[in-house]
């Protein structure tokens, strides 16, 4: 893999930091800048690169790599002046503010002959990378149906981040944690439509949806692939499971890292005569190696030895679920 890749950071606050920490070890950082200055300020003094006025400041250092990780209003129209400006782009999920300005990205990305890799870091916690490849080896059967949770339970004074504003975000929590969920969904089972969705707002006083449960597949096929997804800002224990269910075997994922508890894979093979399955458990270190797998990933994929792993093709199947549920 080619190392040394020039990256430039936009928005250095908890996101943009880890993405910081993946990169240097390897490639470095040669700029970053934050509407907040001191944010920037630390994580140059902390990761080194040069702190810059803007994106326009930071684009006449050449950056190879440019990482957009702002807030949600801002992700597509700093993403389209970076690709337009000559460097490949990581912008962290949703990409965009809906559809339309991801064909824009899309249109933008072609343009400019960049790479444009969309932020879905969960596809590289190990625990869900296991399982969607055993799923797709093809070993246990066929995909049946997929569900899912995940939730948090915010904090004091949540409802006035700007995640609960509509116009910065987006959404609610069907954006936040919901566009993970379809987007490993559609990773692991493939463009399933949305077949019905649930939003409520029931304990937060936002403008928004603090729960979201979804359905997807298709409605006239009574043999097809199908899945039920649910996320929370209620959810009193931070929690996250996935399950997938083959013809011959169920595979269970649950926790992520830190307060969702460690990762567990659970596969339960079933036998010819079905009863009690046989049980293959792995427990994964509780440490988050998703930044630094999605890095190499972005790495390997701008040295044309990779496809990218979540792409804005990706970001668009998972717009267009999130705009009719809200539709």
């Amino acid at each position: 893999m080619t190392a040394g890749l020039r990256v430039g950071i936009v928005g250095c606050g908890l996101i943009g930091r880890k993405r910081a920490e993946a990169i240097r070890p390897v490639d470095e950082i040669v700029g970053c800048t934050d509407v907040v200055p001191d944010a920037a300020a630390a994580l140059a003094r902390d990761y080194g690169g040069t702190v810059c006025a803007d994106l326009d400041d930071m684009l006449g250092l050449e950056p190879d790599v440019v990482v957009i990780a702002t807030t949600h209003d801002m992700l597509a129209p700093l993403a389209e002046r970076a690709l337009a400006g000559g460097a490949h782009v990581l912008v962290e999920k949703p990409a965009a503010l809906g559809s339309a300005e991801v064909e824009r990205l899309i249109t933008a990305a072609t343009a400019a002959d960049r790479l444009a890799k969309v932020g879905f870091n969960h596809r590289f916690h190990p625990a869900l990378a296991r399982l969607a490849s055993e799923v797709h080896s093809g070993k246990h059967g066929a995909f049946l149906f997929l569900r899912a949770r995940y939730g948090h339970g915010g904090r004091p004074g949540y409802e006035g981040e700007w995640r609960t504003d509509r116009a910065r975000s987006g959404g609610g929590e069907l954006v936040d944690q919901g566009m993970h969920l379809l987007d490993l969904t559609h990773w692991i089972a493939g463009p399933l439509p949305l077949h019905s969705a649930l939003l409520r707002t029931q304990f937060w006083n936002i403008d928004v949806e603090d729960n979201a449960a979804v359905i997807l597949g298709v409605r006239d096929d009574a043999t097809a692939p199908w899945a039920m997804l649910h996320v929370s800002w209620t959810e009193w224990k931070n929690t996250f499971s996935l399950e997938a269910y083959c013809r011959t075997a169920k595979l269970q994922v649950d926790g992520l890292v830190r307060s969702y508890g460690s990762q567990i894979l659970r596969i339960y093979r079933m036998a010819p005569e079905l009863g009690p399955p046989e049980v293959e458990q792995v427990e994964f270190p509780d440490v988050d190696a998703s930044w630094s797998a999605e890095w190499a990933n972005v790495a390997a994929a701008v040295a044309g030895e990779a496809e990218l792993c979540g792409s804005l093709g990706d970001a668009l199947y998972a717009w267009r679920c999130v705009e009719e549920a809200y539709a």
